[in-house]
């Protein structure tokens, strides 16, 4: 760490620096690091370009801009648990207002109504998509969601045991790793059937019953796409006095039963697909829904409706002692502020929507992802990896390396899916591919085409 080299990036001169050393009782900007072991230390000058003037810089970054490849320009049929779907401008232009831009965290209830108000609505329609009561206003994203949520299991029945299913989205699982390595919780991992992708239930009644468990962790549709049935789960996980805990598709429900009405215990989601933009993959926003019983265990902040001092109805976060900046080290979670912001794009999305126009995008991405299922497997030489029934993405198998071919449709400014073997090392032959609402039939038919030329090339 050389002083000299700082010139070139702070304001300050050499004077100010001197000052302010002084001023502290150090001598060099070197004693500041002195605990810091020699090895960990860079010993040579970053290696930066040379400084350039504003416009030359900005210049600069429009060209790297430009080496991107993106869903503008391209056609994209990547899911994995962010998903391009359109977004309304009104969505765009409501959360843009100043107002919501620039609010800050509600803690002065009666200059923050405006605030409180979204949050509440918020909570009010995840509620209602979900199925349960009380919703939390909101963690990061999907996968801390999750881990959050496996950990209210824990707290609520004073158990430290998790049984998780093995086809999760891999991320998701290892946030949840991440999150119980250091609370001594146990993880033991449930396979699926090997056919059609779905949670093996014998196999899972079987490791619920040897030790007391917390709770099942299950996500619905899964990794493979695969629509895991909630119902059977959770009668499983309450037959054996077992919590359920479902990670969920939040568009998918307008198609399927919510969670919450199959009694599942704790459901959790990733609200991307609601209003938010794939912004190469965050910010994002997480949600949990649950029973009014769990409520006080919830992470986050919860809005609720009380009586100000002339005793009419106002806005409030009424539970919060939960948080970090509260409970101090007693607190159930660190997550200590909200993505209220993306939470106002998830409200203004659905009710831009409505419930009719909601199941409309449902169906759309159900009804596309089929057309295009069955126009790839008729296909020679590929098949369907899992027979277990599909919303909108689906696993298939190829005659050849999905690299290959995703390598080819790239040429061709598609984005094909997700080669299988990011996260299943030994399974370079499958593809994912997702499909949403915002694909014409045209899309689909020049994907087909595309890909039909691939695979001849590669085989």
């Amino acid at each position: 760490m050389h002083a000299p080299e700082l010139i070139g990036y702070n304001v300050h001169p050499a004077s100010d620096r001197e000052s302010m050393l002084k001023s502290i009782g150090v001598k060099a900007i070197e004693d500041l690091f002195a605990t810091i072991p020699s090895s960990l230390l860079l010993n040579q000058p970053l290696d930066l370009p040379a400084r350039l003037p504003e416009w030359k810089l900005e210049r600069r970054f429009r060209e790297l801009s430009g080496c991107n490849q993106t869903t503008h320009e391209f056609q994209t049929f990547l899911g994995g648990g962010a998903y391009e779907h359109y977004i309304p401008e009104t969505v765009r232009t409501i959360a843009s207002r100043g107002e919501f831009l620039t609010a800050y965290t509600p803690y002065q209830p009666e200059m923050s109504q405006g605030t409180l108000r979204v949050l509440h609505d918020f909570q009010t329609l995840m509620a209602k998509l979900l199925g349960q009561p009380a919703v939390n206003c909101s963690v990061y994203d999907g996968a801390t969601a999750l881990a959050e949520s496996s950990w209210m299991a824990c707290r609520i029945t004073g158990n430290k045991r998790l049984v998780v299913a093995a086809n999760i989205w891999p991320e998701y699982q290892a946030v949840l790793e991440t999150y119980m390595q250091g609370r001594g919780v146990e993880l033991v991992i449930m396979p699926s059937e090997p056919t059609t992708g779905e949670i093996d239930l014998a196999a899972m009644t079987s490791l619920v019953a040897e030790s007391p468990t917390a709770a099942v962790i299950a996500q619905s549709p899964n990794r493979y796409g695969v629509i895991e049935s909630v119902a059977e789960i959770t009668k499983c996980c309450h037959g054996a006095d077992t919590l359920a805990v479902v990670s969920c598709y939040p568009i998918s429900l307008g198609c399927l039963r919510s969670p919450g009405s199959n009694d599942t215990d704790i459901i959790c989601c990733e609200a991307q697909p609601l209003g938010l933009e794939l912004n190469a993959g965050g910010p994002y926003l997480g949600v949990i829904a649950t029973r009014q019983e769990f409520e006080l265990h919830l992470p986050g902040r919860l809005v609720g409706v009380c009586d100000n001092l002339k005793g009419e109805p106002v806005l409030a976060l009424v539970k919060e002692e939960r948080e970090q900046h509260v409970a101090r080290h007693k607190a159930t979670s660190h997550i200590c502020s909200n993505q209220a912001l993306l939470a106002l794009r998830t409200s203004v999305y659905l009710a831009t929507l409505g419930e009719q126009g909601f199941r409309r995008i449902s169906s759309l991405c159900a009804a596309k992802a089929r057309y295009l299922y069955d126009k790839l497997i008729a296909i020679k030489g590929i098949k369907s990896a899992k027979t277990g029934a599909f919303f909108n993405e689906f696993l298939i198998n190829l005659p050849c390396p999905a690299g290959v071919i995703l390598k080819m449709l790239r040429e061709n400014q598609i984005f094909g899916g997700i080669d299988f073997s990011e996260w299943e090392p030994s399974e370079n032959h499958r593809l994912l591919i997702a499909v949403t609402e915002v694909k014409t039939r045209e899309d689909l038919d020049q994907f087909v085409h595309h890909f039909q030329t691939a695979l001849n090339a590669a085989t």
